[in-house]
Order: C-alpha cells, then sequence, then structure tokens
C-alpha cells in the first residue's frame, strides 16, 4: 500500500559520436606533425623528436580506429535494419 516515490532520473550524459576519438587523435596527430618537422618557432625545437614520434603514432592509430569504427557502425545498421526487415517479414 505504500506508494514508491519516483526519483527524477538525471539526464543521459551527452554523446559525441563515434568517430570522436579517431577525428582527435588525427588532430593531434596533424599537430605533432606541425610542431615536428615545419614549426620555425625555436623553443619548440627542444621537443622536435617527441614531436616526431608521437606523430608517427598518434596518425596510424587514428586511420586504424577510423576504419574500425566505420566497419563497427555498418555491421550495427545492417543488424539493425535486418532486424527490421525479418520483424517485416514475420507480420506479413
Amino acid at each position: 500500500m505504500t506508494e514508491e516515490k519516483k526519483q527524477p532520473q538525471p539526464p543521459p550524459p551527452p554523446t559525441l559520436g563515434p568517430y570522436f576519438l579517431s577525428v582527435f587523435l588525427f588532430a593531434l596527430g596533424i599537430w605533432c606533425v606541425y610542431d615536428g618537422w615545419f614549426t620555425t618557432d625555436p623553443e619548440m625545437f627542444r621537443h622536435m623528436d617527441f614531436n616526431r614520434i608521437m606523430a608517427v603514432i598518434f596518425i596510424p592509430i587514428a586511420i586504424f580506429d577510423f576504419i574500425r569504427t566505420h566497419r563497427f557502425e555498418m555491421a550495427r545498421k545492417a543488424k539493425a535494419t535486418g532486424k527490421a526487415v525479418a520483424s517485416n517479414d514475420s507480420n506479413s
């Protein structure tokens, strides 16, 4: 007989999107490419080797993550479409 009070649910956190990490890593890689090979700032010469190494790490990981995410998203969409088609076929 006791009524349970419904507590308001907090809103879900904002979704960044599936390709956010890929774009972020690629942007960091491009920044490191610029600082490692193209900058003329004498202060950045101390960090040149670090930026070159990080560019070689960030860009391939970003490309790999983009391809992996793209395949995952296509499989998820195909699965959702397949389920929708299968449920429409079973109703006929």
